[in-house]
């Protein structure tokens, strides 16, 4: 007998774009994972098509919301489901009564949540089982909450709903509680791995920032770790500093360099004055003369053309 399964999680807003990529991949997308099969990707399909970047998506639907406090910067924008079931369940289903499966899983969330909040629901065919990403925004009452919506007890009875609606018409099992994480895609463990590294990443940022404030307002660290990301943040500033002052003295010296060429310049016109003055008033013509520009000469060539014409 095989399992109906329902597996959720929870991105931030730095979290989406990696999801969408591993979600939406073509055949062009660099799959190091060992199950992705490039040359099956061309058979994955939408049930429902994004309109666009899904960050783009979200942030309309937030726009059209009433919200009385800015979101906070660990709010939760997408939740994301993996839907299916195992190997030997598909193997009995035609490639119509298969893609009828995902059809109903994602009218089940449709009617549940509201289709304006779906983002995209993609099966993917190019893995080792053929399984669901359906991806949507949490909202209720007219906010973005996604711990009202699922809470340990409320996923228990939106697992128990969807094996009722969608499970039991295809003779599936209730899947069990917390055993869908061993179903999980490898696709979906390398999304996670993605966004763990990102989340790492904007941690260790965040410990140099807070290290080089304290170095500023003079506090030195105690501990050995905060010691060193005080020193590191330190000389990086540094670094950046030294690279800015050596652009300014460079943009300085040549600044000095143009001004003495034009001092230079001044001082020889202040200079030849009076002579030109002189030559104005005692010697107009000459005066008128000299003002006239110049006739360029004709090259030797065009004048021996010209005498012998």
């Amino acid at each position: 007998m095989s399992y109906l399964v329902c597996h959720m999680e929870k991105y931030k807003r730095q979290d989406v774009s990696p999801v969408e990529k591993e979600n939406e991949r073509d055949e062009k997308y660099d799959a190091t994972n060992p199950q992705i099969d490039g040359e099956k990707t061309k058979n994955n399909y939408h049930i429902i098509s994004p309109q666009g970047k899904y960050i783009d998506f979200i942030n309309e639907r937030i726009k059209s919301l009433t919200l009385s406090r800015k979101l906070r910067s660990d709010a939760i924008y997408m939740n994301s489901f993996v839907l299916g079931s195992d190997g030997e369940f598909f193997k009995t289903l035609s490639k119509y009564e298969q893609r009828q499966f995902f059809e109903d899983c994602t009218n089940f969330f449709c009617d549940k949540y509201g289709r304006e909040s779906i983002i995209s629901a993609i099966v993917h065919e190019d893995e080792t089982t053929p399984h669901m990403h359906l991806n949507f925004v949490p909202i209720i009452n007219g906010k973005l909450c996604s711990k009202d919506l699922f809470d340990k007890k409320k996923l228990s009875i939106l697992q128990t709903e969807f094996h009722e609606v969608v499970g039991k018409k295809y003779g599936l099992k209730r899947g069990k509680e917390g055993s869908q994480a061993k179903h999980l895609s490898t696709a979906e463990f390398k999304a996670n791995k993605i966004i763990e590294e990102a989340e790492e990443i904007r941690q260790e940022t965040l410990s140099y920032k807070q290290a080089l404030d304290e170095a500023k307002d003079g506090k030195i660290a105690r501990g050995k770790k905060d010691l060193k990301n005080q020193i590191v943040a330190v000389t990086a500033e540094n670094k950046e500093l030294t690279k800015r002052l050596d652009v300014a003295m460079g943009e300085t010296l040549q600044m000095a360099k143009e001004n003495k060429i034009l001092q230079e310049r001044n001082e020889r016109i202040a200079k030849h004055l009076p002579v030109i003055s002189r030559l104005q008033k005692e010697h107009p013509e000459l005066y008128s003369e000299l003002q006239k520009p110049k006739e360029k000469p004709k090259p030797f060539n065009s004048r021996f053309n010209s005498n012998y014409k």
